[in-house]
């Protein structure tokens, strides 16, 4: 109850800041979210991710295009407890999990998201992020960060699961009332490479990492 409390106030602190003030401009949510990736047999298949639609909640996002396989599963998305279930029944039938750690700084005057450190995504990528009443969503895309990801590429998670080399993309949404981050993992033809599931806190400025916006 505390942390639905604590989101509803980072909530709607956005939601009153949003709305025209000029304080706006200096706005900052950081974001602490930890939890764990899926991978392997039982997370992976994209015959499974159709049926049982496990994909991020919250709406269209950058990744769409390399997403075209699962474009029929957003299309007939169970509802959301049934996608949460379905998730988590994925999750635990995955060959290969680990922990993830995600620090994010949202800056809300020109919709930008930074990757302050993470073991799932570069440390250091800028991603441009949609808000809605209900999320928070974005897409980090290799093409687009080259260089962080070909020095990420060494890093814990591809020896983890050396298939995440062929990621597209990395799809996520952000509950705004819960916290709770739903990611996919995205390889070649829309194929689901992984799941990504955790649990977000917002932190006060003092206390995020640096760099800060």
């Amino acid at each position: 109850m505390q942390a639905a409390s604590r989101w509803r106030l980072a909530a709607g602190s956005v939601l009153l800041l949003c709305g025209g003030s000029a304080h706006a401009q200096m706005y900052h949510l950081y974001l602490h979210c930890e939890g764990s990736v899926a991978a392997g047999p039982g997370a992976t298949t994209p015959a499974q991710a159709a049926q049982t639609a496990v994909t991020p909640r919250g709406g269209k996002t950058d990744g769409r295009s390399v997403a075209g396989a699962t474009e029929n599963a957003d299309k007939n998305r169970a509802d959301p407890d049934e996608n949460s279930q379905a998730r988590t029944r994925a999750v635990r039938s995955a060959a290969k999990r680990g922990e993830a750690q995600l620090e994010l700084a949202l800056r809300d005057n020109n919709m930008s998201m930074l990757v302050q450190r993470s073991n799932v995504l570069p440390t250091g990528s800028k991603l441009s992020y949609q808000a809605t009443p209900t999320h928070y969503t974005a897409s980090f895309l290799p093409h687009q960060s080259a260089a962080a990801f070909r020095e990420w590429g060494n890093s814990w998670f591809f020896g983890f699961y050396p298939p995440f080399q062929k990621m597209q993309a990395t799809r996520f949404s952000i509950d705004r009332q819960t916290g709770v981050l739903e990611g996919d993992i995205v390889g070649p033809d829309g194929a689901l490479l992984g799941l990504i599931d955790m649990q977000c806190e917002p932190r006060r400025p003092e206390d995020a990492p640096a760099p800060r916006f």
